[in-house]
C-alpha cells in the first residue's frame, strides 16, 4: 500500500477505535511520496479538462456544479470502499464506473459532437496565429453587424441576431439552415427581408462568421415579458437565460435596437454604444480588443 492508503487507513482507524492515534492533516500530506501527487495531480488536470468543456456547453452551463459536486462524492465513496475493506461493495463500483462514464458520453453527446467539429474547423496552430493579428476581421464583423442593424431599424425590419461566446449554441444552430459564409451588411439584409423564408428566425453568429440563419431560438418563461414584447424579444431574452450570448433585436413595430444579455435587456441601443459592447465582446475570442473609430449613431 502506498503512503497515501497507508494514511487513509490511519485516518479511518482513527475514528473507527476510540483511544487510536489521529493523523494530522500536515502529517497526512508530508507522508504522500511522489506517486500519491502524480496520482492526484492527474486526477486533478482530469477533472479541470472535463468542467472546463462543460462550461462551454449549455448543458454544462445547468450542470456544471452538481457535475462536480458528483465526481468529489464519487472520489470519496471510492476511497472509503477500499480502506474499509468492502470488497463486495468495492467491486459493484469498480463495474458500475465504466457504466458512468458511458452515461456522461450520452448525456453529453451532442455537445462533444460540437466540440469535436470546432476542433476540426480551428485547428491549435490556426488558433495561435489568430491569437497574433485578430484585429482586421474583428473590426470588418462589427463594422458589418452595426451597419445591417442600425439599416433595420431606420427601416424598421424585424431582425433577430445571436452572437455565440463561450457556451457552444450548436443545438440551436442545428434547428436553422446552415450558412458559414461571411458576416456581410448585405446578406444579412437579404435573410432578415420579408419575402424570404427565413426573415422570422434567428441568425446565429460564431467566430466571424454567420453559421446559421432561421434559427429557432427558446422563449422565455416569464409571463410578465408576454404582455410587453413580441416573439424577437422573448426568445432573445430566453436563449440569454440558458447561455452566455449576447443578441441582438430589432423591433419592426418601433424601430428600436434593444441588446439583451444574461436574461436582461437593455433597450434604444445606440451605433456607438453598441460598437464599444461588441468590440468586447469579439475582443474575448483572442484577448486583443478591436482598435476602430466609433460609429455614428
Amino acid at each position: 500500500m502506498s503512503t497515501l492508503g497507508t494514511a487513509l487507513a490511519a485516518i479511518t482507524l482513527a475514528d473507527a477505535a476510540p483511544g487510536a492515534v489521529v493523523v494530522s492533516p500536515l502529517a497526512f500530506l508530508t507522508s504522500m511520496d511522489f506517486r500519491d501527487w502524480l496520482q492526484l495531480g492527474l486526477l486533478f488536470v482530469v477533472l479541470y479538462l472535463f468542467l472546463r468543456f462543460l462550461r462551454r456547453t449549455i448543458a454544462g452551463a445547468i450542470f456544471r456544479g452538481p457535475a462536480m459536486l458528483s465526481w468529489i462524492v464519487i472520489l470519496g465513496v471510492f476511497l472509503l470502499l477500499q480502506q474499509l475493506g468492502l470488497d463486495v461493495l468495492n467491486e459493484i463500483f469498480r463495474g458500475a464506473f465504466p457504466i458512468l462514464i458511458l452515461a456522461l458520453v450520452v448525456t453529453f453527446q451532442i455537445e462533444l459532437r460540437h466540440g469535436i467539429a470546432r476542433l476540426g474547423r480551428r485547428g491549435l496552430l490556426r488558433r495561435f496565429l489568430d491569437r497574433e493579428a485578430p484585429e482586421a476581421p474583428e473590426i470588418r464583423v462589427v463594422d458589418e453587424i452595426i451597419r445591417a442593424v442600425t439599416d433595420f431599424a431606420r427601416k424598421r425590419v424585424g431582425a433577430l441576431i445571436a452572437i455565440e461566446r463561450n457556451i457552444d449554441l450548436g443545438t440551436y444552430i442545428d434547428t436553422g439552415v446552415p450558412m458559414d459564409s461571411l458576416i456581410r451588411a448585405e446578406t444579412l439584409d437579404t435573410i432578415f427581408n420579408t419575402d424570404t423564408v427565413l426573415h422570422d428566425g434567428a441568425v446565429i453568429v460564431r467566430g466571424d462568421r454567420i453559421a446559421a440563419a432561421g434559427c429557432i431560438l427558446p422563449l422565455t418563461e416569464r409571463p410578465q415579458l408576454a404582455r410587453t414584447y413580441g416573439t424577437r424579444h422573448r426568445a432573445a431574452i430566453g436563449l440569454s437565460e440558458q447561455s452566455d450570448a449576447v443578441i441582438l433585436v430589432v423591433s419592426e413595430e418601433r424601430g428600436q435596437i434593444h441588446l439583451v444579455e444574461r436574461g436582461e435587456m437593455t433597450p434604444h441601443a445606440d451605433a456607438k454604444w453598441l460598437r464599444g459592447v461588441l468590440n468586447v465582446v469579439f475582443a474575448e475570442k483572442h484577448g486583443v480588443a478591436p482598435r476602430t473609430q466609433d460609429a455614428a449613431a
